[in-house]
């Protein structure tokens, strides 16, 4: 799970150490700095372990995947989690060419590399799945509102790049979605948000437990519903 020393994806593995028996790799920035993780490791000394990933260094990815293979020979599931928001990509007026880059190097790129980069682990499961988080704002559909541009186009982006790989990977056996978490009260999603992250990441993990191959390419919601393009 990247980007998990908090949000989403902190609760997310926080939900797959409850409910499961599996070994989860958390991967944070600054895991040194990860209270919230280092009080589940305690908790789970033996199926937790803590990664340093910045999602945008490939030197980064590339010894998060060696630490990962110091443990497994296979990695059954691997969750995209890792976004931002850029405040200056919300309005056209303040919108800058840097601003729309670092959301898509974050939001697109990162997932796309990282994705690349476990391929081997994933393949060497018996059911490799690949979840991209990504947002109802990432629907093309749905966009019936101004702002948070750099952030949309940079989900619908990540949306994309799912649906390729999809039909690529479709003869390993990998079946990847795109997923939404919902609203959830996170720092990104506000204290208004509807959905406690607790309950956002229970509905993915009964998802994630449920797919199939037929789902690759799917865009899916939180509660298992499909999510229009």
């Amino acid at each position: 799970v990247t980007g998990a020393n908090r949000g989403i994806g902190l609760a997310l593995v926080k939900q797959w150490l409850a409910v499961t028996d599996a070994h989860v790799f958390a991967t944070a920035r600054q895991p040194d700095a990860a209270a919230d993780l280092h009080a589940l490791q305690r908790q789970y000394p033996d199926r937790l372990t803590l990664v340093k990933l910045e999602v945008t260094s490939a030197a980064d990815i590339d010894a998060a995947v060696a630490t990962v293979r110091q443990q497994t020979a296979a990695l059954d599931v691997l969750v995209n989690n890792a976004g931002i928001d850029p405040d200056d990509g919300w309005s056209l007026e303040l919108l800058k060419p840097d601003v729309m880059l670092r959301a898509f190097e974050v939001n697109t790129v990162a997932p796309a590399m990282i994705t690349k980069a476990f391929l081997p682990l994933l393949k060497a499961s018996s059911r490799p799945r690949v979840v991209n988080i990504s947002s109802d704002m990432g629907s093309i559909e749905n966009r019936t509102y101004s702002d948070s541009h750099a952030y949309c186009a940079s989900k619908a982006a990540l949306n994309m790049v799912t649906r390729g790989f999809a039909v690529e990977l479709r003869r390993d056996r990998v079946t990847l979605v795109c997923l939404d978490p919902g609203w959830v009260q996170t720092d990104m999603g506000g204290s208004d948000a509807p959905l406690e992250p607790v309950e956002s990441a229970r509905g993915i993990v009964n998802v994630v437990s449920g797919l199939t191959p037929q789902d690759s390419g799917r865009y899916l919601r939180w509660d298992g519903g499909t999510h229009p393009w």
